[in-house]
């Protein structure tokens, strides 16, 4: 196995100054943590980093964040973006399987997660898209006041700071030009979005081979119309030609902050709350709230590992993701109660969305290999080439290796790609007897207002059916971005150690119409490399997908079934949504029958907007935590109910230095933690 080395000695003094960070055992095995704090934040993905950062931007406000996994090492298998798709950075990822999936050719599938400060950021396909207005307008349709894309669009913005294409020469020669809709995107943000110096022949062949199909193209698939051909924007920083994460975005920058502590390695093994039996003399209950009270967590290393305890004096924020914040809550006594039974967890909340309305993108990845003589893909940086295409990425960041492994996609709607639109929508809304069994009434009575949602979207011509995602080597990989299938996230046992790999059920294709739209991707993936553009590349299709094999709809159904995996992005489970509904959490992200716990992270998506889910996850975190026009959002009343008592909510300087002498008066030694170290480098 090749050596995995880093960028450059910056890089290399980056991550060491980083590991520097961590609050870690003393000899005798002891956590020196404060004995409470306001906040607690569980998990560092998108949304734990989000929150932690702005939370901590209050220097009075106390902020713990507790995640399981590490800081990563900043090696090339993480952050160049030609890297994606070869280098498996396997040290950063947890791997899941699910249950047979009985829709499908009965068999499981494993698919990961990043388990890592950034979360699955630091290990995703760096691509940025947001959906589009329809996809969070229907949000606010299903009784979410403040959830529609007017809402968010302030918060897409305030996550990103977007490189315009204008001065890239690679993108400026592509078919379909990239043009920023005006005050649509952030100038200043933390996440850094931009595009390759590098693009492949091939990304210009698909594009024009897409048009010539009828696909207009897009050029701002971001805008808020979200169908068309498109080159899509990266979360990879302009100037370095890296990737650009949450960690790197939300975490490095505010490291100085003595007030925001971190714990890595750890992982929290109960929410725990007044019932019970556990209550901390110092935990602050939030009278005139109806619901448990929130009183800290519990956390370990290991099974077998001593376990300890913290107190929150405000919230509790979960932000462990949509496969695991669900399961949380089930073994910590909220969730519904037969499973909460069959567990033996006492129920403190029974509330039967808690796991359910899961929903992804189901996807499938053929290859159809480009053999003319003249292309050159990712495939081919081996031996002496690769030394070559790293060596100029080093040198001058351009290059193979700034390509990440897709960059040109496609993304039609069902109008366009079809002449039985009527039929499509009428099947879409009469099938029947698709839900789990488990539904209870809440959450079919749900998943009917979802549905009358996403026949409205499908009849749109700006929300996109399927997506068509186009690599150098010739993967079309298609997704289904609304899909009708439903399924579940139950705890298998009591202890979150057991729940590594918890009983995840997608149910693909549950619903008949998400197979159908795959099929309906594939027949356009079979008109599409016939074109000349794309005929020029010589596409030899994978056994099972090759032109005559388009005709007999049967045997393609079935060779495409056994393709069919997760498009790794799991939502739903902790849905925002009335309880009447099926839902976990309310308008404010507050878990119903609770007083000071929320959830922040992409289970709280009521309904999966046809696009890549982090940029969305970034702006609900954001949302959580800012104002619009003055008025109180969710965050603001975060902020609201707990500044009551704070010395101050002046923000940290941008340029923080703290000069204080780190005496006990300044922070008692009972009290005190390991002083936090900036990583001044950034990759």
């Amino acid at each position: 196995m090749r050596a995995i080395t880093t960028l450059s000695l910056a890089a290399s003094v980056f991550a060491s100054l980083a590991l520097s960070i961590r609050v870690s055992p003393t000899a005798n095995g002891t956590l020196s943590l404060n004995n409470s704090y306001n906040y607690i934040v569980v998990g560092a993905g998108i949304g734990g980093l989000v929150v932690a950062n702005r939370l901590s931007e209050n220097p009075s406000a106390s902020v713990l964040l507790i995640e399981a996994g590490d800081l990563d090492d900043r090696a090339e298998d993480v952050s160049v973006p030609g890297n994606i798709g070869f280098e498996d950075p396997r040290r950063y990822e947890v791997k899941m399987d699910m249950t047979a999936q009985e829709f499908l050719d009965g068999k499981t599938r494993t698919f990961s997660q990043g388990k890592v400060i950034g979360g699955s950021t630091i290990i995703n396909g760096l691509v940025w898209t947001r959906g589009s207005v329809a996809d969070y307008d229907a949000w606010e349709h299903l009784g979410n006041p403040g959830w529609g894309w007017s809402d968010l669009l302030p918060y897409f913005r305030k996550s990103e700071s977007y490189s315009t294409p204008v001065y890239n020469e690679s993108v400026r020669e592509a078919p379909v030009p990239a043009h920023p809709a005006m005050g649509k995107h952030g100038e200043q943000g933390p996440v850094e979005i931009g595009y390759p110096n590098y693009f492949y022949n091939q990304s210009y062949n698909f594009l024009d081979g897409i048009q010539e199909l009828g696909i207009p193209a897009n050029k701002d698939i971001n805008s808020g119309n979200a169908t068309g051909a498109s080159i899509v924007p990266s979360s990879m920083t302009a100037k370095n030609q890296s990737r650009s994460d949450a960690r790197t975005a939300y975490l490095d920058p505010v490291l100085e902050r003595p007030n925001l502590h971190l714990v890595t390695g750890y992982t929290v093994t109960r929410i725990l709350h007044t019932n019970d039996g556990v209550i901390f003399s110092n935990a602050t209950r939030s009278f005139g709230n109806t619901g448990i009270n929130v009183t800290g967590v519990e956390f370990a290393t290991n099974s077998s590992a001593k376990r300890f305890t913290v107190a929150c004096e405000n919230e509790v924020i979960l932000a462990a993701g949509a496969i695991f914040s669900p399961v949380l809550l089930q073994i910590s006594g909220i969730g519904p109660a037969e499973l909460l039974h069959s567990l033996g967890v006492n129920v403190a909340v029974d509330l039967p969305g808690v796991g359910s309305n899961y929903q992804d993108h189901p996807t499938l990845q053929p290859v159809y290999e480009y053999t003319a003589p003249d292309v050159f893909s990712a495939w081919d940086i081996v031996g002496s080439t690769r030394d070559a295409v790293r060596e100029e990425y080093l040198a001058n960041r351009t290059g193979p290796w700034t390509a990440p492994m897709v960059n040109a996609v496609a993304l039609p709607a069902l109008g366009w790609v079809t002449d039985r639109l009527q039929e499509w929508l009428d099947e879409a809304a009469n099938t029947t007897g698709n839900l789990p069994a488990s539904y209870d009434s809440t959450l079919r009575e749900g998943y009917v207002a979802q549905q009358r949602e996403l026949i409205s979207l499908l009849a749109r011509t700006d929300t996109p059916v399927y997506e068509v995602m186009s690599t150098s080597w010739g993967q079309l990989a298609v997704s289904s971005m609304q899909p009708f299938s439903r399924g579940t996230i139950q705890a298998k046992s009591p202890s979150i150690f057991e729940n590594s790999s918890p009983i995840v059920d997608p149910r693909y294709c549950s619903h008949p119409i998400d197979c159908e739209v795959l099929l309906l991707g594939v027949a356009f993936n079979d008109q599409l490399i016939q074109t000349p553009p794309m005929a020029a590349l010589m596409p030899v299709p994978p056994p099972g997908f090759g032109i005559p094999d388009a005709r007999n709809k049967t045997a393609l159904g079935e060779a495409m079934r056994k393709r069919i995996t997760s498009g790794f992005h799991p939502s739903g489970t902790t849905s925002l949504l009335p309880r009447d509904l099926g839902g976990v959490v309310d308008p404010s992200l507050k878990v119903y029958g609770t007083q000071n716990l929320r959830v922040v992270d992409a289970g709280i998506i009521p309904l999966i907007p046809g696009a890549h889910i982090q940029a969305a996850v970034y702006a609900i975190a954001e949302k959580v935590y800012a104002d619009i026009n003055g008025k109180p959002q969710a965050a603001d009343i975060i902020k609201a109910e707990g500044s009551k008592g704070f010395r101050s909510t002046k923000p940290w300087p941008n340029s923080f230095r703290d000069s204080r002498v780190r005496t006990s008066e300044t922070f008692p030694r009972s009290r005190r933690v390991p002083w936090l170290t900036a990583a001044r480098n950034r990759a």
